[in-house]
């Protein structure tokens, strides 16, 4: 959004707005990044402006940020949780309707730079842009991947995983997978990023990780055991 809206604020009006945490940390199901910031879900409008603004200072952000109301308006109007794009156009109908993040918030953003893109080069507004069910999209290449994998073809698998991490570049179990193919074919360096890519993004699974065979070329390896042995020591510290 941020890279968005520096090569098209000159011809758009481009803005984020803030709403209620998808997965606060005192969430059933909260994501790292909330529990390690302590995130908690908004009780109070000023909490809500203080963790927008907390959030804007640490991704170094200059794109315009609104706040939604405490009693989620905007989000429920644009059913908008937890990510959504839209692109509205100067006669207020909709020139892309994104479907709900994660799967659907790249697809409707790269087809928000293309709409913006074509807009800046003519002056004149293109026509609606119909998107793809990013689901449905997802399960057929996530069905080419697993054909892939199951028959051996791993340097496949790895170019479709890697299209579904395209999809929902947030999903560590997504990377997790590319991390695994890139094993199987062969591409330590490029397995161990991806892992740590993975973890980073709040792959926890120790146990999994640790039987899983995908990894039996790097299981020996001094890298992989210390990567074990930290993911290990931080569950514990978190319990």
């Amino acid at each position: 959004m941020e890279e968005l809206y520096q090569n098209y604020r000159d011809v758009a009006g481009i803005y984020i707005v803030y709403i209620s945490e998808a997965h606060a940390a005192d969430d059933r199901f909260p994501v790292p990044y909330a529990t390690n910031l302590n995130i908690k879900e908004h009780t109070t409008y000023g909490e809500r402006c203080d963790v927008a603004k907390r959030l804007v200072a640490d991704k170094k952000l200059t794109i315009p940020c609104l706040i939604d109301e405490i009693d989620n308006g905007v989000a429920d109007a644009y059913q908008a949780l937890p990510d959504r794009v839209y692109l509205i156009r100067k006669d207020g109908t909709l020139a892309i309707a994104g479907n709900r993040g994660p799967w659907g918030f790249k697809p409707a953003l790269d087809a928000a730079e293309d709409w913006l893109a074509k807009y800046k080069a003519t002056g004149v507004e293109p026509a609606p842009v119909p998107l793809v069910d990013a689901r449905a999209r997802t399960r057929e290449i996530n069905a080419k991947m697993m054909s892939a994998y199951r028959g051996g073809d791993y340097d496949n698998a790895v170019k479709y995983a890697t299209e579904l991490h395209k999809l929902a570049p947030r999903d560590s179990g997504t990377m997790y997978n590319v991390a695994c193919f890139q094993c199987l074919a062969g591409n330590h360096k490029e397995s161990y990023g991806w892992l740590q890519k993975a973890i980073d993004a709040g792959y926890d699974d120790v146990d999994h990780l640790v039987a899983d065979d995908d990894f039996k070329a790097i299981r020996k390896e001094k890298r992989f055991q210390e990567i074990v042995s930290k993911l290990r020591n931080n569950g514990e510290m978190t319990q």
